[in-house]
């Protein structure tokens, strides 16, 4: 549900809560004011996330499930990680050894399915994770799910050179910081903040190589009045991934679209949204540190990005097509003759959220892409191709 006027649902806002933003907002504040009056978009949305202790994804406040902020694929049902297994099991058998690196484990729901899946054919599993809260809920939950097998897991700073094995992530590219850009009759600005009249705001700011690190990554749009994203940061992860993998493959899982639909003329005030207690914002400068902020994937440039950097693609399909590629059919008729009706009935309204074309199943897409491997046919991507989108 997208929300215009926030005045009714910041109104319940604990003085915790209320502490903490304003918290961060004076930090954010005093670095506009040291850097001359405006900061760039992806720096403002950085802070506001990722921001020691007082980030939305670094504070101990309660993000995740109905009554968070938010609901993954994983959270719905542990089908999902089931299946994702399943590809994983068969890229080992490819040849990748039996490694699993987790690019944002959430609160560890993911990595207890997959573990729970696959068990002692796992060698290690590894989570890279920013926030010190986050890991301690993460490292609580795998130690309650699946204790026998906590020995394989490890957290770790950063993903260690000549990787071999599968890296993932799940709805971890949208979360990574973006630039603003704004058109007006054919010219191109970036969106910085800045601090107004008591109030964060947009503020335009010429573009230059000293503002966007890679200028290319800035679409020539003939457009007015029309705002949008460019996703630097995404560019520069995948050049990470594909340099720090030497032979294994790599599964991303986001909200997202081609790039001809990204930039459409229809999309005039981009894809950047928060997200809070359920509902969509359309301000993503109030109340820093207490929402998500985020914005859809732009599939073409990762795809791109990627093979220009010597990884060789696998497929692109919807989440739907994925898991039904993996063995949803079998899975559901297995379950139904083994669960009571109330039960499997449950389970089959979870797994239609995540493969209805109505929920997540349009919205969210697969990528694969692998290095060294022999084999370049993935049962996830077996049918439902959308690779000619890209």
């Amino acid at each position: 549900m997208m929300v215009n006027n926030t005045t009714e649902l910041f109104a319940s806002l604990t003085p915790e809560e209320i502490a903490l933003s304003n918290e961060l907002q004076q930090i954010i504040i005093q670095e506009i004011e040291t850097s001359g009056g405006m900061i760039k978009f992806s720096r403002y949305m950085e802070l506001a996330l990722y921001y020691p202790r007082l980030g939305y994804y670094s504070n101990p406040l309660f993000k995740f499930g109905a009554k968070g902020d938010f609901i993954t694929a994983p959270l719905i049902s542990n089908v999902f990680g089931y299946l994702l297994s399943r590809q994983i099991s068969e890229l080992f058998a490819f040849g990748t050894a039996a490694n699993i690196l987790e690019f944002g484990a959430g609160n560890g729901k993911l990595a207890v399915d997959i573990l729970s899946s696959l068990g002692d054919s796992i060698d290690h599993y590894y989570i890279i994770e920013l926030s010190a809260n986050l890991i301690a809920w993460q490292k609580e939950t795998i130690a309650n799910k699946v204790p026998h097998l906590v020995d394989k897991v490890r957290w770790l700073s950063d993903i260690p050179d000549g990787f071999n094995g599968v890296i993932l992530a799940n709805e971890v590219l949208d979360a990574q910081p973006c630039e603003l850009i704004s058109y007006r009759d054919g010219l191109a600005y970036g969106l910085g903040v800045a601090y107004t009249n008591s109030k964060l705001v947009y503020q335009d700011y010429p573009l230059n190589n000293q503002d966007i690190v890679n200028t290319n990554s800035v679409p020539q749009l003939d457009y007015h009045d029309y705002v949008t994203e460019v996703h630097i940061a995404n560019q520069l992860f995948m050049r990470t991934l594909a340099n720090k993998l030497a032979t294994g493959a790599i599964l991303l899982i986001d909200y997202g679209v081609s790039e001809n639909e990204y930039y459409h003329p229809h999309k005039a005030r981009g894809t950047l949204r928060g997200f809070f207690r359920q509902h969509v914002i359309d301000d993503v400068l109030i109340y820093p540190g207490l929402m998500d902020i985020t914005c859809s994937v732009n599939w073409s440039m990762i795809a791109r990005t990627a093979i220009d950097n010597d990884l060789d693609f696998i497929g692109y399909t919807n989440q739907g097509g994925f898991l039904i590629n993996c063995g949803l059919d079998d899975v559901m008729r297995e379950l139904q003759v083994q669960l009571p009706e109330g039960q499997y009935l449950q389970i089959s309204n979870q797994v239609n959220k995540l493969i209805s074309h109505n929920e997540m199943g349009e919205l969210f897409k697969v990528c694969g892409f692998s290095k060294n491997l022999p084999q370049d046919s993935w049962c996830g991507f077996t049918n439902f191709d959308r690779s000619y989108a890209l």
